[in-house]
């Protein structure tokens, strides 16, 4: 058995999935295996995935008909099998010392271990995240909290599943999945729910083990040019990692207030988001609306109101809401 599963989904990056592959064989840790999900690609990512598994023994490839990314990914967790799994987007790289840092990171206690990341946009200009403490400790109850609020250590990449390490005892044990109805935030109620289901204790290394690249043609770059309706299925992303601390967590007890806060924050989201894009849905706004009150609840909804509006008299772009 080897020691890490490297899953990447493979979906029309062929100009740069030939820099992915590269980065991750020339590793200076090698124990690992790399699964490749072509996901029904129409340009010449499959071939590339072929050849590139040609050459090296630790590689394999999966074809499979257009399903979406965590299709992709389940498929790759069915086949893994090393002791722990590594998430790789096609279009980004791992850092040459990358999967050593996370490595050493490794000890019997903990469950997820995570590094920092470089950030690179379409103008070549480079930006470093990575936490100003250095190595450190988050427990459980810690976790959950700095996730939903946002910010601190990590702000807003703690659902980014390329910074962390996960056990794969426990998303097997646990049949952790990805859900494949929810198309934004699905990697972090994925996250979301390994944290409940473990220990939750967490090793944090200052380095940086990932170069994450910002492209305009990329997925997610092309759903954030205008409102699009997968930015719904994120709101009930919120609302599955509400009931998965609710589950953990007494009620009324801080993490389910974030939970909260952070389930009516992403309705608000969608409704600026439509509004800037002159989308008039009235009767989606009217449904999630009401599942937003039914999960966060009338009194709740009183004290999050309140805390928004002040909020919002302080952030001059978001007052129309």
């Amino acid at each position: 058995m080897c020691s890490v599963s490297i899953i990447i989904p493979v979906y029309n990056t062929e100009k740069y999935l030939p820099r992915c592959l590269s980065s991750i064989l020339s590793q200076s840790f090698t124990d690992f295996e790399l699964l490749l999900v072509d996901d029904g690609s129409t340009d010449g990512s499959g071939a590339i995935c072929d050849a590139f598994a040609e050459k090296d023994g630790r590689i394999r490839v999966f074809h499979k008909e257009n399903g979406g990314v965590s299709s992709a990914r389940n498929l790759g967790l069915d086949e893994a099998k090393g002791e722990w799994i590594y998430f790789v987007d096609s279009d980004d790289e791992v850092l040459p010392n990358g999967l050593k840092t996370l490595a050493d990171g490794i000890c019997d206690e903990v469950d997820i271990v995570m590094g920092g990341y470089e950030e690179v946009d379409e103008y070549g200009v480079m930006s470093q995240v990575v936490p100003e403490c250095g190595s450190f400790r988050l427990n459980k109850r810690h976790s959950i909290i700095t996730q939903y609020l946002g910010y601190g250590l990590w702000g807003r990449y703690w659902g980014y599943l390329w910074v962390r390490l996960l056990k794969r005892d426990i998303v097997n044990r646990y049949n952790i999945r990805f859900d494949t109805n929810i198309a934004i935030k699905e990697d972090t109620l994925y996250i979301m729910q390994y944290v409940c289901r473990s220990n939750g204790i967490t090793q944090v290394t200052a380095d940086s083990v990932y170069r994450y690249w910002i492209r305009s043609d990329s997925a997610m770059g092309g759903i954030r040019q205008k409102f699009d309706y997968k930015y719904v299925s994120s709101f009930y992303a919120f609302v599955g990692m509400k009931h998965e601390v609710e589950i953990v967590f007494p009620k009324l007890s801080e993490p389910v207030f974030v939970a909260k806060q952070g389930v009516f924050g992403r309705y608000y989201d969608i409704i600026r988001m439509m509004d800037e894009s002159c989308v008039k849905d009235e009767e989606l706004k009217r449904r999630l609306y009401s599942e937003m009150k039914e999960e966060v609840g009338t009194i709740w909804l009183f004290k999050l109101r309140r805390k928004w509006r002040k909020w919002m008299k302080s952030n001059k772009k978001y007052q129309r809401i």
